[in-house]
């Protein structure tokens, strides 16, 4: 079964993974911060439909789910993570608004996931909180 999940993090906590590449370490770092116990957002199985959608677009909404930083990928196929700092995310924030909630309508009706539009509203509002309150984002998907 596949999963999605945002967690509202401390920006300080890019600290925590710079020079990690391995998913593994990615992994041990969440565990080390505890990143069940952040603020979230379930996205459930439709962040695939977004990275698609998003895939093409140009920075920074590009970057929303490549992150600044991300583990690499591996051949077991694991749960993607990235982390977006809190001036990425003011910025796609930014962006999200200027394009309106049509133009992301159209990108999803536009590779076929439609159905996946329905995480738009809470994704956008996790997002905007989380620019408010000068605060990063990790994002954690697969299955």
């Amino acid at each position: 079964m596949s999963f999605g999940t945002f967690y509202r993090v401390e920006d300080k906590v890019r600290e925590a993974f710079v020079g990690k590449i391995s998913k593994s370490e990615w992994y041990d770092v969440l565990g080390e911060i505890e990143i069940q116990s952040y603020e979230s957002c379930d996205a459930e199985e439709s962040i695939p439909a977004w990275v698609l959608a998003l895939k093409k677009e140009e920075a920074p909404l590009n970057l929303l789910f490549q992150g600044e930083l991300r583990a690499e990928q591996n051949e077991y196929d694991d749960p993607d993570v990235v982390f977006l700092g809190k001036n990425l995310i003011r910025s796609i924030v930014l962006e999200i608004g200027v394009k309106g909630r049509p133009y992301f309508q159209t990108l999803l009706q536009g590779v076929n996931c439609l159905p996946d539009f329905w995480l738009f509203d809470s994704m956008f509002t996790f997002l905007n909180e989380s620019a408010e309150k000068d605060e990063a984002v990790i994002i954690m998907w697969g299955g």
